[in-house]
């Protein structure tokens, strides 16, 4: 199951009505330093990795690959990042994080968001992801970002081509 690290329904941005002015762009290969340590401080609490340098280095060896990396930008520093996998109309969504100081105030749904809209310009139809259901609110942030259940538990898609 890909790792997500998301705030709870609770003091997730779209409830709290607080909502960051992100910037959202893709981060190009190689990552640059300065994208790779600020990535170290996102993924940090990731329960996805060992470390937050190996969060990095997946990510870094995806985009060498031709994944793509959404970055979400705020005052010069990323504080957010998802990656976007797969060569069909059905893309797939991994390793959605956002820095622990940024979490609560839309960052998820604005990258989300943004996302959806950059891979509709890529003829993308679907964005398929799997959602670690222990973390609390999480299904309820995942409808409110216009995914719904698909198939085993944890798995989530999102219509794009809407």
């Amino acid at each position: 199951m890909a790792g997500f690290v998301l705030p709870s329904a609770s003091s997730y941005g779209l409830f709290a009505g607080v909502v960051m002015p992100v910037l959202v762009s893709v981060a190009a290969a190689p990552l640059s330093p300065h994208i790779a340590a600020d990535l170290e401080k996102v993924y940090a609490d990731s329960p996805e990795f060992v470390s937050a340098a190996a969060a990095v280095q997946v990510l870094a060896d995806a985009v060498n690959d031709g994944d793509t990396l959404y970055v979400g930008v705020f005052n010069g520093h990323y504080i957010a990042s998802v990656l976007v996998r797969g060569e069909t109309d059905t893309r797939y969504l991994r390793y959605l994080c956002v820095h622990h100081a940024t979490r609560g105030r839309g960052v998820a749904d604005r990258l989300v968001e943004e996302v959806r809209r950059l891979e509709l310009e890529r003829k993308t139809r679907w964005l398929e992801a799997d959602f670690d259901l222990t973390q609390e609110g999480v299904p309820e942030m995942l409808l409110a970002m216009g995914f719904i259940p698909h198939g085993q538990e944890g798995r989530y898609r999102c219509l794009i081509d809407v």
